[in-house]
This record gives structure tokens, sequence and C-alpha cells, in this order.
């Protein structure tokens, strides 16, 4: 499929550093249209594999449009691009020994302000849960605060005795307040041992908020194990994380539960 200009741009932006993307927009503006481009050399600009496929992508949707317009463009996407950046924070969520590098931060802690700062839509994952009474109340809370909570949870099942009991046993005391959503076991990979496991663990508040987390939503792995995770605000990973299940839903590959 043909990448038309204005995308070609958008991911040069997205994929090259500030200043390699700069460059590129100053060399293109001395360039009035793409024959010229390519008679430049214009991928040879700076000698890495990353920037030639980003420039011949760049170089080979531009058809009608004069070098300036690329150019300005390109100084466009990138302003964009880095503004986005600036918006995002990204932190460590570390349970166990601690260093003067990274502190101490409970993944349950963490998990509950992420529940905590959702609006409209929650969207949990786990492999394995139970004994996390403090995330059942916050979850009741935010449900009743109107947020549509939906937890993607592995059953005993499908997970080829690795659990002992579905994921879900933790939560039936909200009953209908949440969703409750698997992975089929008829749309996993078939392994020799069985079939792949339902091994991601992240929660999602709205498009704006995102833990993905080794931590399965335990007592142990919210307060003792060793655990290690990352906790995103702003930008765009939120957005396209939490679009990521919500397509998976739509595509039924992950499907509702009673």
């Amino acid at each position: 499929m043909k990448t038309d200009l204005a995308e070609a741009i958008r991911r040069a932006a997205r994929e090259l550093p500030g200043g390699q993307a700069l460059r590129l927009a100053d060399q293109a503006g001395r360039c009035p249209g793409a024959a010229e481009a390519v008679r430049a050399n214009l991928h040879r600009l700076v000698p890495t594999a990353t920037f030639e496929r980003v420039a011949r992508r760049m170089v080979e949707a531009w058809h009608d449009a004069s070098g300036e317009a690329v150019a300005l463009g390109l100084r466009a996407a990138v302003r964009a691009v880095e503004a986005a950046r600036a918006d995002q924070a990204v932190d460590i969520v570390w349970t166990g020994p601690q260093t003067p590098e990274v502190p101490v931060r409970l993944t349950r802690a963490v998990l509950v302000d992420v529940i905590r700062s959702a609006a409209e839509r929650l969207v949990i994952v786990s492999f394995a849960a139970y004994k996390v009474a403090l995330v059942v109340n916050e979850l009741a809370d935010a449900a009743d605060r109107g947020v549509d909570v939906r937890l993607i949870l592995e059953t005993s099942e499908a997970s080829g005795g690795r659990l002992e009991v579905d994921a879900a046993n933790a939560f039936t005391s909200l009953g209908a307040a949440v969703s409750f959503w698997v992975w089929p076991t008829d749309q996993r990979p078939v392994l020799p041992a069985g079939t792949a496991a339902l091994h991601a663990k992240a929660a999602i508040a709205d498009s704006h908020t995102a833990l993905v987390t080794s931590a399965n939503l335990t007592g142990h792995g919210m307060n003792e194990n060793m655990e290690l995770g990352l906790i995103v605000r702003g930008g765009s990973v939120p957005r396209r994380l939490a679009a990521h299940f919500i397509q998976l839903m739509a595509d039924r590959v992950l499907i509702q539960v009673p």
C-alpha cells in the first residue's frame, strides 16, 4: 500500500530524532520537486538505516508538492511531535529492594491512582488475581461514579492448569457493575504444551494514563514481590494502548463473558 505524503511526513517526524528530521526538512526545501530530491540523494544525508528508510518513503510519496511545502510540513510535524513528547511523563514503578536511583513505590499505590484518575473508561488486564480487597473496593467506587470498567482476565481452563481458579473469581462481588473479558482458547496460538497464556498486566485510564507492569493483581504482586513497571501519563501511549484493547474487543479476539 502506498504511503501518501502527509503520512510520510508524519512518520518522518515521529521516527527520526528531531535534529535529523529538521536537517531533512532543510535539504528538502532546497529541492524544487521530487525529481531533484532523488538526484540529490536525499536519503544519504544521514548515514543510518532508519534515516535512509524514512527519507526514501517521503521521496516516494512526494509528487506535485514543492520542496518548500514539504519542508514546511515536516518542520510543523516535528514541532507537533516534540510538543506531544514534552506533555508525556514516564516514571518507574518498583516494588522490591530500594536504591538511591529508584525509590520504592508499591504497585498497589500506583494502580489505585490510575483507577481513581479514570472518568469514562478503565481497562485492566491481568493473568492472576486474588487477595486484592483494596483494588476491588476502588473498582466498585469507579463503577459507582459511572466509569466503564472492563477486566481482561485469564481463566483456569484456558491457562492449561497454570491457574487453579479463574482470575475473575477475585471480583465476583462487583457483579454486573463491571464487564469481564477473556481471550478464548480458539483464538490462541497452539503450543507443544497447550496454548499461549494471557500474561499481560496493565491498567489504562481513559486515554491519558497507563500502567504497564510485571505484577499480577495479587497481594504479593501488589506489595511484596520484586516487580517492575512504568507509568505513562499523557502523550500517545495511553491512547494507543486503550485503542488497542478496545479494537481486540470489537474484533472478538477478546470476548465478554457473564
